[in-house]
């Protein structure tokens, strides 16, 4: 499966209303679509020269490339193949 707008959008439906913040979401969603890697971090761990592909209530999500031998934060949903998941902490 490809990373799309359709695909980030419904993605982004799927973390609203606090879904982001829910406990293994990561896991469950791996587990939804198999073979696009997820992963949770604080939005505090994201350098801010990345922009985010998506955001909503309480995330952002950032495009992970696993094209090369270490993963990379993009902003090309050409070249992702997984989605960073970036809590934000509304204290910041």
């Amino acid at each position: 499966m490809s990373l799309t707008p359709d695909f980030i959008a419904h993605i982004c439906t799927v973390l609203g209303n606090g879904g982001a913040a829910r406990p293994d979401v990561d896991i469950a969603l791996r587990e939804a679509f198999p073979g696009i890697p997820f992963s949770v971090c604080s939005d505090n761990d994201i350098p801010s020269r990345v922009k985010p592909i998506a955001c909503g209530e309480g995330f952002a999500l950032y495009g992970i490339n696993t094209s090369d031998h270490c993963a990379a934060l993009t902003t090309d949903l050409d070249t992702a193949g997984g989605i960073a998941i970036a809590l934000i902490d509304d204290d910041d």
